[in-house]
């Protein structure tokens, strides 16, 4: 049986105009080459950015960076629980290390000196390109060693390898890909999402990843 809370994460990956869209912006990308394409989706996704100077501003599913690490073990990272009182740490997951190294990690970290200073700053990506918060959150823990049980953080451990720093990972909770990954993100440029509330919908061949992608064409 498929819990209704379950039901409601499900979310399809409808393409949009792919064939079109993707020679639109081969052809106006820097000689069609993946640069190019990154490049044009980059300006498309209209990626801001706003410095935070009171941590009671952040909410749940933000992505957050500093200007300077400092000691601290991150410079990106996912909010999974906001303060609620001025004088709270701030509850976040990042990954760190490399390679054998790798892993991902829940941490309480007071930066209300970096707020202060104005080093913390926090990314934001258009709507219809972004997860919603739970779902960003979700995606955190969902690789987190602190969130998972023993047998799983077995498992996990080769996924943390897949990030290539600390910054690949929050984007891939926050928009499901990495600038480095040009023409993947060109490709779900024009995807759209649409919220699944009853699972005889799903069509063969979906794929569940914190969500279902489902083309609709063969060979995509």
């Amino acid at each position: 049986m498929v819990s209704r809370t379950a039901v409601r994460m499900v979310e399809i990956a409808v393409a949009a105009a792919m064939g079109a869209g993707v020679m639109v912006l081969a052809g106006t990308g820097i000689g069609g080459t993946a640069l190019g394409l990154a490049l044009t989706l980059r300006d498309r996704l209209k990626h801001t950015t706003t410095t935070i100077t009171h941590l009671m501003n952040l909410t749940e599913g933000d992505h957050i960076s500093l200007e300077k690490k400092g000691e601290l073990p991150f410079r990106h990272a996912i909010v999974v629980e906001p303060v609620r009182d001025p004088k709270d740490r701030l509850r976040l997951v990042y990954h760190g290390g490399s390679k054998s190294g790798a892993r991902v990690e829940f941490i309480e970290v007071d930066l209300h000196d970096e707020a202060r200073k104005g080093e913390l700053v926090r990314h934001q990506y258009e709507a219809l390109i972004c997860y919603p918060a739970q779902a960003v959150v979700a995606r955190a823990v969902s690789l987190c060693t602190q969130h998972n049980s023993i047998d799983r953080r077995e498992v996990l451990r080769m996924f943390w390898p897949f990030f290539h720093d600390d910054e690949h990972f929050a984007n891939w909770c926050q928009i499901g890909f990495c600038f480095t990954d040009g023409l993947k993100a060109t490709l779900l440029a024009d995807y759209t999402r649409t919220l699944v509330s009853d699972v005889a919908r799903l069509s063969e061949g979906s794929c569940q990843n914190l969500g279902i992608f489902d083309h609709p064409r063969s060979g995509v």
